[in-house]
Order: C-alpha cells, then structure tokens, then sequence
C-alpha cells in the first residue's frame, strides 16, 4: 500500500486551535499552497502527493518530469476513490503532521475516516505535541544522565512548564515559548514579567493553550537536533540535522550533507562522541516508554550548544517535533542530489520557494 502525502506545516498552528475547520493566517496559506509540491522529496516510488487544482498538479509533473521518479500527484478534483481506480492502489494518508485539519483536509479529497487516527488519537497526538511533553522528555534524559554520565554537565535544569502566574518570577533573560508553535512563532524573550504586554500574553497562552514554556536563554553557539522513527514497538535513529536559528527563534536553514558530515560538525562544535551517542540510546529509551503504542512516525528532538561557565555545554532538548521536519527532508534531498544547488518546487513568481544553494536548504 502507498502513501497519500501531504504539506501541511500550519500543523502547530492547528494543534493551537484544536479545531478542525481552522485557517491558518494568510502568510501560512501562501507558504503551505507555493511549497505543496515539497512531499516529493520523502515519497517512495508509488506514492502520490495531494495538491490543491490541476494547475498546480500539471506544473508539479512538468517540473519534476526529468527527475525519473515514480512519484504521482493528485489534487481535489481528482478525489481518493478516482486516484485509487486510476493507478489500481490503495492509499495510507500521510501528512506532515496530524491534528483534526488534517484529517478534515484529506476527508474533503474523500479519503476513508478508518484510514486516519480516530478522535482519541488525534487528542494523544495532540498532548504529545505540546512543549509540556518536550520538558518530560527533558526531565528523563536529565534523569538518566545522572546516573549514566555523571561527570558530563549538561543544561536544562531551569526549562518548565508554567500552568500559572502564581508564583512565577523570571529574574534574568528568559525564552517564553506557547505550548503549540514553530519556526519562532508563539516565541519571545523577557527579563521579568511585570510589563503590562509580558503578563498580557503569558496570560493568553495560559488562556489559549494552558500553559507556557519558560528557559533561560543561554549563549547559544550551536544548533543540532537528532531523528527518530517511532513505531509501536521500537524505536530507530533516522540520523543528524544541523540547523541555524537567529536568536529571535526564528528558523533560518538546514545545512544539506551526508551524515558522518554532520556528525562530525556536532561533535566539533561542542557535543563529543561518547555524549552524542549517549543521548541517541538515551533518547531511543525515554521515546520508547512515552511514545510507542500512543504515537507513530518521525520524532525530532532540537538541542543546542552553549557557552556556560567558561565551557561549551549541550541542552538535549530544547523541543520535540512529532511531524515531518526540515531535518529529515534536508537528509532525503542530500540521498538524492547530494550537495548539488537545486529548486525544491516549482517556482512561482513572488511566491515562497524552497532551495538549496551552496550546502543550505533555506525557505523565501
């Protein structure tokens, strides 16, 4: 059986609303249809890719056409029941991450509601995705650091979850971070909370979404994040990603490399081989016990370097992202181009485009 992909990276943003009916804002709207294309990159031979018109669909098949690929693209028009007769396949619908929009999405195109995660699923998935898990995660591997590694100084101690003002009191620069958000969004910084616009939005998030993250802000000197792939029973190392985010939080690219490559720039940069290897086993063992069974697919963990105490210091989890991300696509292109330039999707004029130039997969 085949997958039915999907781009829908206003995921967080509908995981916030928990509504399935949600519209994300216009920019992500624009970013999600001019990037529609990107599940290429991640399909299998006999896979199909969900656009939104024929339009869309004739200019994804011109533009890939010389890439030899076996990869289909299907849109609205077309439906599931109509795909399924045309190539004498079933499909499994698989998004860039699940929440209750994404399952009204490939509803509207007519998938079958036994193919998709069930409501009480869809609430797990929804409370794993939430940075209250990530500080848990945090928790566990902080835990077992302690009795595995000892000797090795490792940041995290101050991250929490904040459910309430009571009591709350920041007394140097913190990142505050909503429960559900991405790439920068839902993120700012502060040196105390007694601004009138600081307790207004905390007070939103608390309201909102239940809660905030909060975490010192560190002198960042690195970015890294391990992937995992979580199935029902076990749990697997997918690889490396090295990214860089600006000190806003924002995104801004992956580096594209081959894996021993981007080993090797993690443990140059700060995080030796003994530790790295630690956090993956140690990380494979906490997933197991959280995740398997209540969650399946890919689980990327964002950690950090940072000079703390006249030494380079490793954060192993600044946050989980239970979807599809950058890290694993970047890998994906590097098995097909290498470190070639190339155009991700087809380019639209004054459209968001995808790309990678001189080793940097980045989004416009």
């Amino acid at each position: 059986m085949h997958r039915l992909l999907l781009f829908n990276n206003s995921n967080d943003l509908a995981l916030a609303s928990g509504m399935g009916e949600y519209i994300p804002p216009a920019s992500v709207v624009r970013m999600e249809h001019d990037l529609a294309a990107l599940p290429y990159w991640w399909a299998e031979d006999g896979d199909a890719v969900l656009l939104e018109n024929v339009e869309m669909v004739e200019r994804a098949q011109a533009f890939f056409a010389s890439m030899g690929r076996n990869v289909l693209f299907t849109c609205d028009g077309e439906g599931y029941a109509a795909l399924c007769k045309r190539t004498g396949c079933l499909f499994v619908p698989l998004p860039w991450g699940w929440s209750k929009a994404a399952v009204y999405r490939f509803m509207r195109f007519g998938v079958p509601r036994d193919l998709m995660p069930d409501d009480v699923s869809l609430q797990r998935i929804r409370l794993l995705s939430s940075k209250e898990f990530a500080v848990a995660h945090l928790r566990r591997l902080l835990a077992a650091a302690a009795v595995d590694m000892p000797s090795v100084r490792l940041l995290g101690d101050e991250m929490r979850y904040i459910s309430s003002l009571d009591g709350f009191e920041i007394s140097k620069r913190t990142i505050l971070k909503a429960p559900w958000s991405s790439s920068g969004r839902g993120v700012f910084f502060a040196d105390n909370i007694n601004a009138p616009s600081i307790r207004k939005k905390l007070l939103g998030f608390i309201k909102r979404q239940g809660g905030f993250v909060a975490d010192m802000m560190y002198d960042k000197r690195f970015d890294f994040a391990l992937e995992f792939f979580v199935t029902d029973a076990d749990v697997c190392f997918l690889g490396y990603s090295v990214f860089v985010a600006g000190e806003n939080g924002f995104y801004g690219y992956n580096i594209v490399a081959s894996q021993p490559v981007l080993r090797r720039m993690i443990v140059e940069n700060g995080c030796d081989d003994a530790l790295l290897d630690w956090l993956i086993d140690a990380s494979c063992v906490a997933f197991k016990e959280a995740l398997c069974g209540r969650y399946s697919g890919v689980a990327g963990v964002d950690m950090l370097v940072a000079l703390c105490d006249d030494e380079l210091r490793v954060h192993p989890c600044v946050e989980v992202n239970l979807r599809m991300n950058v890290g694993v696509l970047a890998a994906r292109v590097f098995e097909r181009c290498g470190v070639a330039d190339v155009v991700l999707v087809p380019p639209l004029p004054d459209g968001f485009s995808a790309c990678v130039k001189d080793g940097r997969l980045a989004f416009k």
